[in-house]
């Protein structure tokens, strides 16, 4: 049978599945027309089946004899006519601001983002002029050359090309594999910013075509496994003898994080009205002062008897009432481009202190978090580390963290001849091993330290 091919003027044209398209949470009909490398959209106004592939096809009859212009003038009376040109990265970034739904903080991350991939394949030359915040200055006028590329540039190849160039400038194998995971991460979070989420209530601005990283390509997903390399039952009594009287901030930032795992964030903006130091209990919940990551962070985690005397005590000393920070901070806060935190100045003490005693992460504070993680999955299993962190799921958790309790070795070394083996000074335990025994000493090594 010879198949019929019908017109976009003809009604039964719009009958066929998927031709008439329904936004989210809408009850209308919308349409989708591509006319000389442009893409509008229009609003049909009926829920009404038939009546919308005939008024469909009138836009697209009107397209044809009256022409692009004419045609938004009449079904697009109130919108402005679809820009001639592609949009430029700085336009995308401020209009796509107005229609987003996610933080503040988020979409700051993601133009910043977007904005460092345009840099590079434009090749500026990056000086340390364009970090300064003056107004005119070297920021100032980095940040106009970007914004006034056009998002023409950000085609498969040059994107392909920016990617093997961030990572050639690796120089050894480490580094190469901390440049895979945020080259990954920093392609993401640009990529977001072209989700039809957002396109979509953007239809007057002109995108190129193919949209800016359509069929990107990531590097493989790098081992993401936490290795403990700190020893917390030594930092923890280093930090009572020297922080807890000359730095309390910066020592109850430390008992936060390492004690109740909470995030650098969630620290800055927690008040004494959220401990409940009878029932061992911290409320992580949106505030006047922050909101949280994600809906999964917010939750109640549980903290030691003894932590929660110690927070306890830091309260009734300082004589600090419901609606106190408890990590207070004096210093104010330096206004940066990039995100500021209320307790600043208390991090970075903290973060030096945490430098002098080996903790070398890029996020010292960050590191602490992850200690605990590691600690409560080898006593408790992975699903009891996953509740106590808040992750959105135990997969999260498990892509970090091993689920491992018991030593998984065979006895190779009994095979040996008694004249080949080398006694250790302390046996290996034979099951659940202790947290963190490296902490204790030889008893050899203790008579020579006395």
């Amino acid at each position: 049978m010879r198949q019929i091919i019908l017109s976009k003027t003809d009604s039964r044209y719009w009958l066929q599945p998927g031709k008439l398209k329904k936004w989210d949470r809408s009850a209308t009909y919308s349409i989708y027309i591509q006319t000389k490398g442009q893409r509008h959209s229009f609003t049909l106004g009926t829920s009404n089946r038939e009546l919308a592939a005939r008024l469909a096809a009138g836009i697209c009859n009107d397209l044809v004899t009256l022409g692009i212009e004419t045609t938004l003038a009449k079904h697009k009376p109130q919108r402005e006519a679809v820009a001639e040109s592609i949009s430029t990265v700085g336009e995308w970034i401020e209009a796509a601001k107005k229609v987003t739904t996610a933080k503040e903080s988020t979409f700051d991350d993601y133009a910043r983002c977007l904005r460092v991939i345009a840099s590079g394949i434009l090749a500026l030359r990056k000086t340390k002029k364009r970090f300064s915040p003056h107004k005119g200055g070297g920021f100032s006028k980095y940040r106009a050359v970007v914004d006034a590329a056009s998002l023409e540039i950000l085609t498969p190849p040059a994107i392909q090309k920016w990617r093997l160039n961030y990572l050639a400038k690796a120089t050894n194998p480490i580094e190469k594999q901390s440049r895979m995971t945020s080259c990954n991460s920093t392609l993401r979070q640009a990529r977001s910013l072209f989700a039809s989420r957002i396109v979509k209530f953007l239809p007057e601005l002109r995108l190129p075509d193919p949209l800016p990283f359509t069929g990107v390509e990531f590097f493989p997903r790098q081992n993401t496994r936490y290795i403990s390399r700190i020893d917390p039952k030594v930092i923890l009594p280093a930090a009572h003898t020297q922080l807890a009287k000359k730095e309390p901030a910066a020592f109850l930032a430390l008992l936060l994080a390492l004690g109740a795992g909470l995030r650098k964030g969630e620290i800055d903006s927690l008040r004494w009205n959220q401990i409940d130091t009878q029932r061992g209990i911290i409320r992580v919940e949106v505030t006047e002062a922050a909101s949280l990551k994600t809906q999964d962070s917010q939750g109640e985690v549980e903290i030691d008897q003894h932590l929660a005397g110690v927070l306890q005590g830091h309260r009734a000393k300082a004589r600090a009432k419901d609606g106190d920070f408890v990590v207070e901070n004096d210093a104010p806060v330096k206004q940066t481009t990039r995100r500021s935190y209320r307790a600043e100045e208390t991090f970075n003490k903290l973060t030096l202190w945490l430098r002098t005693q080996g903790v070398s992460a890029r996020k010292p504070l960050h590191e602490l978090r992850k200690e605990l993680g590691a600690l409560i999955t080898q006593e408790h299993g992975i699903y009891a580390a996953s509740r106590a962190l808040r992750h959105s799921n135990v997969g999260t958790t498990a892509a970090y963290y091993a689920d491992k309790k018991e030593r998984t070795t065979v006895d190779i070394g009994s095979w040996l001849t008694p004249a080949n083996v080398e006694p250790l000074p302390v046996p290996l335990p034979s099951s659940k091993p202790r947290l963190h025994s490296r902490s204790k000493r030889p008893a050899s090594a203790a008579r020579h330290a006395r």
